[in-house]
């Protein structure tokens, strides 16, 4: 995949206040969701919230789960545009309204190639150089290259450096097992190794590696599940996968007074999504925040402010809601009105 569909959402109030949300579904196999979807939800949900007070964002969002079920990734974008409103209309930036400034300065990791090469010497290398701690890489698919990747690459990695290892649920239960016995001795996390959350389960009791939870963590429910069950070692928390800032901070609280290390992240790598992210990682107590994402070199310039990425940390914008506003002469005219 090249190139993904934004559907942007801008919400007027009567008081002359504008807010801003997107979403962004990462192709149509990655959670459930897809782009034309995206805009059909809109459809259906936009109209019943005309003469709602935005800046009531719990009861924004009781009504919108009330209108429908599911649907996270439609329900994502009124909820950001919302909480926008509400960071204007109080003249404060967004990580106030979440917590305050927690996290001055928050982690973000850089991705690696997943394969053997002097490239990727070169990319940790750049990444260094950059001021970034944290490493990224996705599992290959096939059991014998992930093990000598793993074996390989973890040699690279210094004191104080972190490691994770994507599957993205693309492993059997056994073929994680094998990889956990086959690559050695080294300090690496396992993020959502298989699809099911009783695959992975399986694969860190039986490992005793640690697993970063992602795809299968899609609610408060999963998260309580998995501290139960013992497993939970870190939570990938992703703004359209879980519906939106409400039920994102709802989650990132929980883990916060669980102690259960967080990164903080989206679906899709949008401008407003990482302004979104940036604010969150914020207001995350450090004790409880992993890292967050940094989006070089993949998303357009087609905002106003937004996040800003240096020395391997990110600064969300000071100026109040999300501090980042779409150009409208690059986006155009709107392709719906409610109304």
């Amino acid at each position: 995949m090249t190139v993904f569909d934004e559907t942007l959402v801008r919400i007027e109030t009567d008081a002359g206040i504008e807010g801003w949300g997107d979403s962004v579904p990462w192709g149509s196999n990655f959670i459930a969701a897809f782009a034309r979807g995206a805009r059909a939800g809109l459809d259906e949900m936009a109209p019943k919230l005309i003469g709602q007070n935005p800046c009531m964002v719990g009861e924004i969002n009781e009504l919108m789960d009330f209108e429908m079920t599911g649907q996270t990734y439609v329900k994502t974008a009124l909820d950001v545009a919302c909480w926008d409103i509400l960071g204007k209309s109080l003249g404060v930036p967004l990580y106030v309204l979440l917590g305050g400034m927690l996290n001055p300065d928050p982690i973000v990791y850089g991705s690696i190639p997943s394969y053997i090469d002097e490239k990727v010497d070169e990319a940790i290398a750049g990444h260094r150089a950059n001021g970034f701690l944290r490493f990224s890489s996705k599992s290959s698919g096939d059991v014998a290259q992930d093990i000598a990747y793993l074996r390989w690459v973890g040699e690279r990695m210094h004191p104080g450096e972190f490691l994770k290892y994507d599957g993205n649920g693309g492993w059997r239960a056994d073929e994680a097992i094998r990889i956990a016995k086959g690559m050695g001795d080294i300090d690496v996390y396992f993020e959502q190794p298989c699809a099911t959350y009783e695959e992975c389960r399986e694969v860190r009791r039986t490992t005793g590696v640690p697993l970063i939870l992602d795809e299968s963590a899609t609610g408060v429910e999963v998260v309580l599940r998995a501290r139960e069950d013992g497993i939970l070692d870190g939570l990938n928390l992703k703004l359209g996968k879980v519906g939106g800032i409400t039920k994102m901070r709802l989650i990132r609280d929980l883990c916060a007074a669980l102690h259960v290390p967080m990164e903080i992240q989206d679906s899709a790598w949008s401008e407003l999504a990482c302004t979104v992210v940036a604010h969150v990682a914020h207001s995350t107590p450090k004790r409880a925040f992993m890292s967050a994402l940094a989006p070089i070199g993949i998303i357009l310039k087609t905002i106003v402010g937004g996040p800003v990425y240096e020395n391997g940390r990110v600064r969300a914008p000071d100026a109040p809601g999300l501090g980042a506003t779409p150009m409208l002469e690059v986006i155009g005219d709107p392709i719906a009105v409610y109304e």
